[in-house]
């Protein structure tokens, strides 16, 4: 099929042009374009061909501008739709509020054409990657397997996440999991935002067994997908938790922490689905990160979502944890706690994340000693170096 591109300028001009120089595309099929004068036409165009992939918008154009179209746009819930912006050379101001208000990409007038070309291949190949995203949420909603082979299927999902990650030089990270059975309701991701935000999400499905192994995998799934694109953390799990909460004959759940951290910044935003509460380690003090008093996703739809943010500052540490920790218990029924945690944490402060939950998990399975493990065990940090 081809790639539907809707360009909207009031210039007339940019038809022709575009029709020009990607005739040749446009004939085998490759490319279709439609064209709009202004927001409200381009709004009317989607309403009829929902089908449209990319949208190339002006941002200075009559009736209704690039600029409010993008929150026109935001409110169609449709996260595969990537729009690139055209402003005038240098008008910086512009592209950060197009881009904060959820443009994919941006290119500068006079357009350079081969400049043009690449922005779209890339566009298209964010996209298709996100379609196949989308396609295994739906083969997962059917997943029926054996445990053993739900358990390898986890094992491939969960990423593992110790050191310097990337390009990502201003973090250090150190995840670590053991499931309770072959198969968990425990998940962690980290989510590749852009040059300068990293999503890090850490949650436990309700249940056991291969329904909550398979709500585990859609529930990964759904919060990796809506967050390729979005900077507000708590948007990410309104959006996972409707599409959850949708189709849920189980009645399943899922606490979750999601957070964006700006690298460059410090600044970590985060929202909290039902979720036990992070710990920050600063300046040799521990912090527990306070609610955004948000339910677990997957309960009900059209539940708004709220969230708060934390200054980093160089060397804090983030420890995220589920209840297989707190909750974990010895043979005379006593919990492991968060005191017992927050002692780990100091005095283990200098050391890296990865030794740090190797050094919680090893404290946690002397405590618990010969008691059976019940529930899922995730520990999940990382330290901002600044």
């Amino acid at each position: 099929m081809a790639f539907r591109i809707l360009s909207i300028d009031d210039e007339l001009d940019m038809q022709e042009l575009l029709r020009q120089k990607f005739r040749k595309r446009i004939k085998n099929n490759e490319f279709e374009f439609f064209f709009a004068t202004n927001g409200v036409e381009a709004l009317e165009l989607l309403s009829l061909h929902a089908d449209i992939d990319m949208i190339l918008a002006d941002i200075n154009m009559p009736i209704m501008d690039g600029l409010t179209l993008l929150t026109e746009l935001s409110k169609l819930n449709k996260p595969l739709l990537k729009v690139v912006m055209i402003s005038a050379y240098g008008d910086m101001r512009n592209i950060r509020m197009a881009m904060n208000r959820g443009a994919f990409d941006f290119i500068n007038k006079p357009i350079d054409f081969a400049d043009l070309e690449l922005t779209i291949e890339k566009t298209k190949a964010r996209i298709e990657y996100l379609k196949l995203q989308q396609n295994e949420i739906k083969r997962l909603t059917s997943l029926e397997q054996e445990v053993k082979s739900a358990g390898r299927i986890q094992k491939d999902l969960l990423p593992n996440i110790n050191g310097v990650c990337g390009n990502y030089k201003e973090i250090e990270v150190g995840s670590f999991i053991k499931p309770a059975k072959y198969v968990g309701g425990d998940f962690y991701n980290m989510i590749s935002i852009d040059d300068e935000h990293l999503g890090f999400v850490i949650a436990d499905v309700s249940g056991k067994g291969i329904i909550a192994a398979s709500f585990m995998l859609l529930s990964s799934t759904a919060i990796s997908i809506y967050g390729q694109s979005e900077l507000n953390p708590s948007i990410v799990l309104q959006r996972a938790n409707d599409f959850l909460a949708k189709d849920n004959p189980e009645a399943m759940f899922t606490t979750a922490f999601y957070g964006i951290l700006n690298v460059k910044t410090g600044l970590f935003s985060y929202s909290n689905a039902g979720h036990n509460p992070p710990i920050l380690l600063h300046d040799n003090e521990i912090i527990t990160t306070e609610s955004t008093h948000n339910p677990a996703i997957g309960v009900m739809e059209e539940i708004e979502y709220h969230s708060k943010e934390i200054q980093l500052q160089p060397n804090d540490l983030l420890l995220m944890f589920t209840d297989g920790v707190s909750e974990a218990q010895n043979i005379e029924d006593e919990e492991f706690g968060e005191e017992r945690i927050h002692k780990v944490i100091l005095e283990n402060k200098s050391k890296s994340p990865e030794s740090i939950n190797a050094v919680l998990f090893s404290s946690l399975e002397d405590f618990r000693g010969s008691a059976q493990q019940f529930d899922d065990i995730t520990i999940y940090s990382f330290r901002y170096k600044g």
